[in-house]
């Protein structure tokens, strides 16, 4: 209170001197500098981020930010990864074409400093869209085959693993949704099952040499003979129109099923963009966050299945809080993972 009195006195002092200068007077901006607790007590820092590396390595409900990260300069605390919350498991990079060199600096910097890991995401649904925009510029009469398709998805799937290899990164988050193979018609589901080779191919040989996997979307409309669920770290159900407790719980229900792991369960949901007036998605029922609901969901238990923790898209729009930064975010953390300390 003392220092905050002292401040607001210095302050005044200014905005007094300032008042007082007469129209000859040359004005000069002035420079204050916050000493950080890194600079103030470095060994207390450095113990502080061993107690953060030892919480990611010990058994927890995990939240996974993904985060839309700019290409060009950052203009803003909200657009840099290392003003995550600490207690951030894992962070997607969701544009992963477009990564800067600041952001990969603070990539690095998170993990060695706090055991932050990064993981780029490739959603199939938007390869088959971009594949169909392909075909439309094409001026050939030629009709494209089935083959034509699992070469083209092969590739663009080949060129993703070339990206998260050659930046270093962790792993890789991959999207299928596809189709219920009960609604596929006769023939259909071996075109199902190639394109499903093309897609997981790559990903599955990236992920036995050691990266991390996380699977999103439906587990029950994979067909392909290769076990794509057992190497995946992570089950992630989206649920961002969800609302409810019991929604989520349904969303899990239907992502169940034979050959399912039920201990991989984690339910995602979208921060709330405060900026936008006309923003719906990340608000859940009783005047709370989706964040907030995802999070007592998962300290909800469940005979039925395991519950893993949540994944948060677009993370960074929890910044602008005019309390707390990443309040949501920090509160869905301490609900699922508790403080011992009273």
């Amino acid at each position: 209170m003392k220092n905050s009195i002292k401040y607001i006195a210095i302050l005044a002092a200014v905005i007094v001197s300032a008042g007082a200068c007469s129209k000859w007077t040359k004005q000069e901006a002035l420079e204050f500098n916050y000493v950080t607790i890194e600079e103030k007590n470095p060994a207390l820092y450095e113990a502080y981020l061993e107690s953060v590396r030892s919480y990611h390595a010990t058994e927890h409900q995990v939240l996974i930010a993904r985060f839309d990260n700019k290409a060009g300069a950052l203009t803003g605390r909200a657009d840099h990864v290392n003003n995550l919350p600490d207690s951030v498991d894992y962070v997607v990079l969701n544009n992963y074409s477009t990564i800067s060199e600041t952001i990969l600096s603070e990539v690095a910097e998170v993990k060695e400093k706090k055991g932050i890991k990064t993981l780029i995401p490739l959603d199939f649904d938007v390869l088959e869209k971009e594949y169909a925009l392909y075909l439309e510029g094409l001026e050939s009469e030629t009709e494209p085959t089935l083959e034509d398709e699992v070469a083209w998805i092969g590739e663009k799937v080949n060129a993703f693993i070339g990206t998260a290899t050659k930046l270093g990164l962790d792993g890789v988050m991959v999207s299928y949704v596809g189709k219920n193979p009960l609604g596929l018609k006769s023939g259909e589901s071996e075109k199902v099952i190639a394109l499903q080779e093309a897609f997981f191919g790559p990903v599955l040989t990236y992920a036995a040499g050691g990266k991390l996997l996380f699977f999103q979307g439906n587990p029950n409309n994979l067909l392909l003979e290769a076990d794509v669920l057992t190497p995946a770290q992570y089950i992630i159900v989206p649920a961002e129109t969800v609302t409810s407790l019991e929604g989520f719980n349904f969303a899990v229900h239907m992502a169940s099923g034979e050959g399912v792991p039920a201990d991989k369960f984690v339910v995602g949901v979208t921060a709330f963009d405060v900026t936008d007036e006309t923003a719906t998605a990340g608000l859940f029922s009783g005047n709370i966050s989706a964040i907030d609901g995802a999070a007592r969901w998962a300290v909800t238990p469940d005979a039925s299945f395991g519950k893993k923790g949540i994944c948060v898209n677009h993370a960074q729009f929890d910044y602008f809080n005019i309390q707390n930064v990443y309040s949501e975010i920090n509160t869905a953390i301490a609900t699922m993972n508790p403080s011992p300390l009273k």
